[in-house]
């Protein structure tokens, strides 16, 4: 019976499914167990540090980062999914290769989503001037978490729905139209995160336990 970690930074990102569990949450042959971090790389890495140690009572045979992100290119729109294939902070990047990516991606088809790089930051970023490079999104958490599962040998898919656009330029004008629109936009991206997720946890082939790693 494969073991899922399920890690997200605010209750607001948990799944509809699993808002009311508080211990292992089973479907079929799998047993998902909810991790719920905090904002920022530092409570990230403590929390998925805990998950993969097994103190939380469920050692995990894979980990699963779901959540929110800010979209910077202008293709993508809130409630867009990304399937990150690359995380990048500060200099550093993860490359995610392991059997389970290519199957999640099987189960996006027909969804709104794209597959590639997601940036972290330690700090909420609030205009595109801050990104560098080309990632499609960024968050503050997936790169902590990531890195953590790779030095406990445990592989990890990073899944995240789009919350909001980062502006061009930092604003006020642009601060307000963000917080103006968080609660709608936060529904619908939770909606979205939602039904991928049921598809993941009903998918009984998603863990094969074949040598399976993440690349730094």
């Amino acid at each position: 019976m494969p073991n899922i970690g399920l890690i997200v930074a605010m209750r607001t990102e948990v799944p509809h499914m699993l808002k009311h569990t508080t211990g292992i949450y089973r479907i079929g042959d799998n047993a998902i167990r909810l991790a719920v971090t905090g904002i920022g790389p530092k409570k990230a890495r403590h929390a998925t540090q805990q998950v993969c140690t097994g103190s939380l009572g469920f050692r995990p045979d894979l980990l699963i980062n779901a959540g929110f992100c800010g979209a910077v290119r202008n293709e993508l729109n809130v409630g867009d999914l990304i399937l990150a294939n690359l995380i990048g902070y500060r200099g550093r990047e993860i490359r995610l290769q392991n059997s389970t990516f290519a199957k999640i991606a099987d189960l996006l088809a027909g969804s709104d989503h794209q597959v590639g790089k997601l940036q972290t930051f330690k700090w909420p970023v609030l205009s595109r001037a801050r990104v560098s490079g080309d990632p499609l999104a960024v968050d503050m958490e997936s790169f902590a978490i990531v890195q953590t599962a790779a030095e406990y040998q445990i592989p990890a898919i990073v899944i995240k729905a789009v919350s909001d656009m980062v502006p061009r330029h930092a604003g006020l004008f642009s601060l307000l139209t963000l917080v103006r629109r968080l609660k709608t936009n936060s529904s619908k991206a939770r909606t979205q995160l939602s039904v991928i997720a049921q598809k993941i946890f009903e998918h009984q082939d998603l863990f094969d336990y074949s040598k399976q790693r993440n690349s730094l």
